[in-house]
C-alpha cells in the first residue's frame, strides 16, 4: 500500500503553493493520500516548524512520509534531503527543520541528497523547491521508491540540527518562553508539568506568572470550563506543554504576550 504523506509548510493558503505541491504528488502517485498538517507556520520560522513536526510524530502512521517545507535558504547552498528514521522518511531542506522529528522517531539512520534528474522536475525553479524537489521526492517514496534513487548518500551525522527550547529551573521558579499563540489566543509555554515538580512548585495549586514587571495569578485547571470566564489559568495542552489560557477570551491579548517572550511561573507569594 502507498505510504501517506504528512505535509507541513509556511506557505499559507492565500496562494497556489500548497495546491501545486498536491498536484505534483497526484500526477506522480495518484493513489497516495496527502494529509495537510498545517501551512500556517510563521514565515521562515524553522524552529516552530520543527517543533510542530515532532509533535505530530506520535500520532502518525509509523510508515509516514513527512514532507516539511520552511525554507528561507531556498536556492542557496543548503541541501535538499530525504532522511530515513524508524519506518518513516522525512523530506525537506537541510536546515534543521526535520531534526526534532527524526529524533522523535529514534534517530536518523540514512540520508540522501535529492538531486536525481529522474525525480526532480526540470527545469527546476530556484525559488520553489517545494514543487520541483520536495513534493516529487515525497511522492516517489510514498509510492514505494527507494531512498537510493533520490541521489547520493549523506552521512546523517552531518545533517543540520536544531534544539527545542527548554526551561530554566530553580527552587520555586520555572523560567520559560512563549512558544506559540494559537488562533484562540492560548499561549503555549516551553515548560511541562514535570518542570513544576522539579522546581518544587505545587503543580495543583494557584501560581504566579511574572511577565516583565507585572505578576498575575494563574488558576490551575484541567479544562477551559474549570476556570471562571475571563480569568487566566494554566493548563496542560494537547502536546503535553503548559499553556496560559483565558476561558472565553484570548490569554495573549489579556496578558499582552507574544511569541518568544519570557515568562516566569512561580510559587505564589504568601
Amino acid at each position: 500500500m502507498p505510504r501517506p504523506i504528512l505535509f507541513l509548510s509556511d506557505y499559507g493558503m492565500d496562494d497556489e503553493f500548497v495546491g501545486v505541491c498536491h498536484a505534483v504528488i497526484a500526477r506522480m502517485a495518484p493513489d497516495v493520500r496527502v494529509i495537510d498538517l498545517t501551512h500556517g507556520i510563521p514565515p521562515r520560522d524553522i524552529a516552530r516548524g520543527g517543533i510542530v513536526l515532532a509533535d505530530v510524530v506520535p500520532h502518525a502512521p509509523p510508515s509516514s512520509i513527512f514532507l516539511a517545507v520552511v525554507d528561507p535558504g531556498v536556492g542557496s547552498a543548503r541541501l535538499p534531503v530525504a532522511v530515513e528514521a524508524g519506518e518513516a522518511f522525512l523530506v525537506g531542506p537541510d536546515n534543521g527543520l526535520l531534526s526534532l522529528a527524526w529524533e522523535e522517531l529514534g534517530g536518523a539512520r540514512r540520508a540522501a541528497v535529492i538531486d536525481s534528474k529522474e525525480i526532480v522536475r526540470l527545469p527546476m525553479s530556484e525559488t520553489f523547491h517545494g514543487r520541483d524537489v520536495f513534493a516529487p521526492a515525497a511522492a516517489h517514496l510514498a509510492a514505494g521508491g527507494s531512498l537510493e534513487a533520490l541521489g547520493k548518500e549523506l552521512d546523517p551525522t552531518q545533517l543540520e540540527r536544531i534544539s527545542a527550547p527548554t526551561p530554566t529551573l530553580e527552587s520555586g521558579i520555572v523560567r520559560c518562553h512563549v512558544m506559540s499563540v494559537d488562533r484562540f489566543g492560548n499561549v503555549q509555554l516551553s515548560a511541562r508539568e514535570d518542570d513544576l515538580r522539579k522546581a518544587e512548585v505545587d503543580p495543583d495549586g494557584e501560581l504566579d506568572a511574572r511577565i516583565g514587571d507585572e505578576t498575575f495569578t494563574l488558576t490551575r485547571a484541567r479544562t477551559f470550563s474549570d476556570v471562571p470566564e475571563g480569568k487566566p489559568a494554566l493548563i496542560q495542552d494537547s502536546s503535553g506543554r503548559l499553556a496560559i489560557v483565558v476561558n472565553g477570551g484570548s490569554a495573549a491579548e489579556a496578558l499582552n504576550l507574544k511569541v518568544g517572550e519570557s515568562v516566569e511561573v512561580r510559587r505564589p507569594r504568601r
